[in-house]
């Protein structure tokens, strides 16, 4: 009697047992995290209806902006418009001796501008 007491002790023990570990064998934070939480389709299309929004404004502005530089270079005088384009110029050649001087002190910038 005693050795059958034992038994059923030992497969209810067991049961218990195997029933549990199967339920926390993997962890869910495991399994979100590795194939990522992907956001649902109406916060993903927010997004890029936004980044859509964001895009054309900046386009605009860029736009807005050389139109307004084109239109102050137009209204000067020739001599102005001259010395206008002549700054530029200057002003193109520094930056580009200031990229060059900051490129050459890299290692590979130092070979190629020796």
């Amino acid at each position: 009697m005693r050795h059958l007491a034992f038994r059923n002790f030992l497969i209810i023990t067991l049961v218990f047992s195997l029933a549990t570990g199967i339920g926390s064998a993997v962890p869910p934070g495991v399994i979100s995290a590795e194939m990522g939480i992907l956001p649902q389709r109406k916060a993903k299309k927010a997004q890029k209806k936004a980044d859509a929004k964001e895009k054309k404004k900046k386009k605009a502005i860029k736009d807005g902006s050389k139109a307004t530089q084109k239109k102050t270079y137009e209204i000067q005088s020739p001599e102005v418009q001259a010395r206008m384009k002549q700054n530029k110029k200057d002003a193109a050649a520094r930056d580009k001796a200031k990229r060059k001087n900051k490129k050459s002190r890299t290692k590979r910038g130092a070979k190629k501008y020796k």
